[in-house]
């Protein structure tokens, strides 16, 4: 028997996935709206195919999640998934390293030999989340193995053949790079053939609901009993923009679900956790906690340095673009608009100060002058 808001290949997947990898994250695809039921059976095809499958969508939309159901509905869900986030590497030959291998001493710090993430999931799929910030290098050792079926570890002439399926996720705009050279036109048509473009939150009428109720399902199984939206909470979230899509979803959930003493979920115990509230119609806007300025504030009181309060978390895509630029801007603010005096407030050392202003170029961080 499927749960509201499960369908029957959401449900496949999910049993499946707990098969794969236990109880502790399962792949659940939730959802009635029309369009995100097209998306599964679209996926669903996809999953018969063995060609590269290109996945968009907003950030926090669940891009992952549905690349761990195509891969629990193909004929490789025997064999390994492995996921890279290729936003984590600005060095351009330790991405190549990391997806190719390489020989020892092939380049500076290779103390011996590596197998890359190809070669050790062959048989089944290679997941390349953020494969916008793939370096050129790296690209056309990508489209070597989408053309050939090879890699060339990195310090060898040979070449060795994989049998591995390509997964990528961007929620950018891969064709908006290519003019500039940041993108390969033809690494960009092979990945583009199979397309899975994934709605927001707020283009699924009332899934936002659903997905709630499943999180707080799996809170109460681990507390002392359920808890429930109320009727006000509803309506309230109801006209709610959801900029953060499933993953800002899951954290309000949490919020409310921790911060409530009874059984109903108000209102008032999960609005600080907002990031924007763009459509609340008659609902007045309350104070929203600066998340940038608590973040400033803990690293000025020396409780961590920038690398690992803000630099990890946004990789990890625990935090929002925004949400650094609010951090930056704080600093500035304090250092009268110079970035070498971030670097003190910031818990850095001197020698940061070039990977520090790469990091915020690279992934467009400056705060918009005032």
């Amino acid at each position: 028997m499927r749960a509201p808001g499960h369908t029957e290949l959401a449900t496949t997947i999910h049993t499946r996935s707990r098969e794969s990898w236990g109880d502790a994250s399962p792949a659940m695809l939730i959802g009635q709206h029309p369009v995100f039921t097209a998306m599964l059976d679209r996926l669903a095809r996809f999953a018969r195919s063995e060609a590269p499958v290109l996945i968009t969508g907003e950030t926090g939309t669940g891009k992952e999640l549905f690349a761990r159901g195509l891969y629990l509905l193909s004929r490789r869900n025997r064999r390994p998934f492995l996921r890279v986030n290729c936003a984590q590497y600005h060095d351009g030959q330790l991405m190549a390293s990391e997806l190719f291998g390489h020989r020892k001493g092939s380049f500076t710090g290779t103390a011996g030999d590596h197998v890359g993430l190809f070669e050790s999931a062959d048989g089944g799929v290679v997941f390349l989340d953020e494969i916008a910030e793939l370096s050129l290098h790296a690209q056309a050792m990508l489209l070597r193995v989408l053309s050939e079926g090879e890699i060339v570890p990195i310090g060898e002439t040979a070449s060795r053949r994989v049998n591995v399926r390509v997964v990528a996720a961007t929620s950018g705009d891969l064709s908006a790079l290519v003019p500039g050279g940041r993108f390969r036109l033809d690494l960009y048509h092979r990945l583009r053939g199979l397309h899975l473009q994934i709605p927001p939150v707020r283009e699924r009428g009332r899934d936002w609901e659903l997905i709630g109720e499943y999180y707080l399902d799996r809170l109460a199984a681990s507390a002392d009993g359920p808890k429930r939206f109320s009727p006000a909470t509803i309506e309230m979230l109801g006209s709610y923009d959801w900029p953060g899509n499933v993953r800002e979803l899951k954290g309000l959930v949490d919020a409310g679900f921790h911060l409530s003493d009874g059984e109903w979920i108000e209102p008032s115990h999960f609005l600080e956790s907002l990031e924007q509230v763009s459509r609340l119609g008659q609902f007045e806007r309350m104070p929203l906690v600066d998340v940038g300025a608590q973040l400033y504030e803990r690293m000025s009181m020396g409780e961590g340095d920038f690398w690992a309060i803000v630099h990890q978390p946004f990789l990890d895509r625990e935090l929002s673009r925004g949400q650094v630029r609010s951090v930056i801007a704080h600093g500035l603010d304090a250092t009268r608009g110079s970035y070498k005096g971030l670097l003190p407030l910031f818990g850095m050392r001197d020698c940061d100060y070039a990977r520090f202003m790469d990091f915020l170029r690279h992934h467009e961080l400056k705060p918009p002058r005032s």
